[in-house]
């Protein structure tokens, strides 16, 4: 029975420091109301520093030059726009325990990397913990069973150790849902 109790002590922390990574992905849509114009929605995504703001766990927004190999270059290829990268160093507060208050946060800082693309914005984040997401903002044509109108989808790809994907994907759905219906506000609100 003891041998057990010592294979699973020894077992744990040997899982918690194996460092496999894993990856989450999810595309989700948002039907735009009719009343906020699609060229809109689009030029808030383009006003880079205000999209990022209205990220609920960034408190601070630094544009810092652009090094060339310092992101996936890659994720940033489309022929679509000639735009150039943009580099941002962002604070946050993440909730690690919950009803703790400040104890229960810690702050972090990491570099993000923003493109404007013709129907939107293309993002990408190397957070610590070996947290790195992708996102892809885009204003499409509403083709669901005949309808008119627009979406705003929003792809990403979220990438880390496997034990931290849980809390992970869920902080970044919850980040994500925020920032649509805001930008949806803002856009809206620039109209009128």
């Amino acid at each position: 029975m003891v041998h057990y109790k010592l294979l699973a002590c020894l077992f744990v922390p040997f899982l918690l420091l194996t460092t496999w990574r894993a990856s989450h992905s999810r595309r989700v849509s948002i039907k735009l109301p009719e009343s906020v114009d699609q060229n809109a929605i689009i030029r808030a995504l383009h006003d880079q520093q205000s999209f990022i703001k209205l990220n609920p766990v960034i408190i601070d927004v630094k544009q810092v030059p652009t090094k060339s190999k310092s992101f996936p270059a890659e994720w940033f290829q489309t022929t679509k726009t000639g735009d150039s990268i943009q580099t941002y160093m962002l604070n946050s507060i993440i909730t690690v325990i919950p009803g703790l208050g400040p104890w229960g946060q810690k702050h972090i800082q990491f570099g993000t990397w923003l493109r404007n693309t013709e129907s939107g914005i293309k993002t990408y984040a190397d957070a610590p913990f070996g947290v790195s997401v992708g996102s892809q903002w885009m204003v499409q044509p509403d083709t669901m069973r005949g309808a008119e109108g627009w979406m705003l989808v929003v792809e990403r790809t979220v990438e880390c150790v496997w034990w931290l994907m849980p809390f992970v994907a869920y902080t970044y759905d919850g980040v994500h849902a925020s920032v649509s219906r805001d930008l949806v506000n803002l856009a809206g609100n620039k109209e009128a």
